[in-house]
């Protein structure tokens, strides 16, 4: 009943996206020009010559966060080495330099709510496999505080989190996690700055959380401050596997 529940959700979702469409034409996702009939219609969302300027995570990367790595011969990033963690094995699409940090501006800040569907099939493309491998039961996106999201109108996580919910048929559940701290932005701070700032800024919905192996996304990781607080808590809930999935990642060197 759940699941026929889900897909019944999406389908509803699907035909307002269609709505959507026709008053706001999809754009390219690295040049924010509208797109063509003919990529519309293979479902491209970027154009070819855009797609050039984009630089995926490829390995060699950390083992544990995904982070790119100078060397094949290194296997975690100088931040992993470092630091005990709650997250399992974290896992990213595209680094964090070039074209696509406009980007990313334009999907946090300037209503590009549809490039979400970009980055959900990137991720089934990039990290189906991996996914489906860790066996995630659902999709938790790192919450912002309630005003902050009120006035923006969107979480870009959670856009993120339900395009990649309906891609792999599991559920995305934004509630479960809550940002109770109104946080100041982490790109201000530096890395101690970072772990104070989100320190007890999240709790979950529930006391007890069903879901065994959980897959948080989120939109950049730089140096993991805060899903690194959302796992603690969902861990401290009962989650026994916590793995993690962004859209941009910095480089681990």
């Amino acid at each position: 009943m759940k699941k026929r529940q889900h897909r019944l959700k999406f389908e509803t979702v699907s035909v307002l996206d269609n709505f959507l469409e026709c008053i706001f034409p999809p754009r390219c996702f690295v040049c924010d020009r509208l797109l063509e009939t003919a990529d519309i219609r293979r479902q491209r969302n970027v154009h070819a010559a855009c797609r050039k300027k984009l630089y995926p995570v490829v390995q060699p990367y950390c083992y544990h966060c995904g982070s790119p790595l100078a060397d094949t011969e290194t296997e975690y990033c100088q931040n992993c080495r470092k630091h005990r963690s709650f997250v399992a094995e974290g896992r990213s699409l595209f680094v964090y330099r070039g074209a696509v940090q406009k980007s990313m501006y334009r999907f946090k800040y300037a209503n590009r709510r549809r490039y979400a569907r970009f980055l959900a099939e990137e991720a089934m493309q990039r990290w189906e496999n991996w996914m489906r491998e860790k066996r995630i039961e659902a999709i938790v996106p790192v919450p912002m505080y309630s005003k902050k999201e009120r006035y923006r109108g969107y979480n870009q996580a959670a856009l993120f989190g339900r395009a990649l919910s309906e891609k792999m048929d599991i559920p995305c559940i934004p509630r479960l996690m809550i940002r109770v701290k109104d946080t100041r932005p982490q790109k201000e701070l530096n890395g101690r700055e970072r772990e104070n700032n989100v320190k007890n800024a999240f709790q979950s919905s529930d006391n007890v959380v069903k879901y065994k192996r959980i897959l948080i996304v989120d939109d950049i990781y730089t140096t993991g401050s805060t899903v690194e607080a959302v796992a603690e808590r969902l861990k401290e809930a009962g989650a026994e596997q916590v793995y993690v999935l962004t859209a941009c990642i910095g480089r681990g060197f």
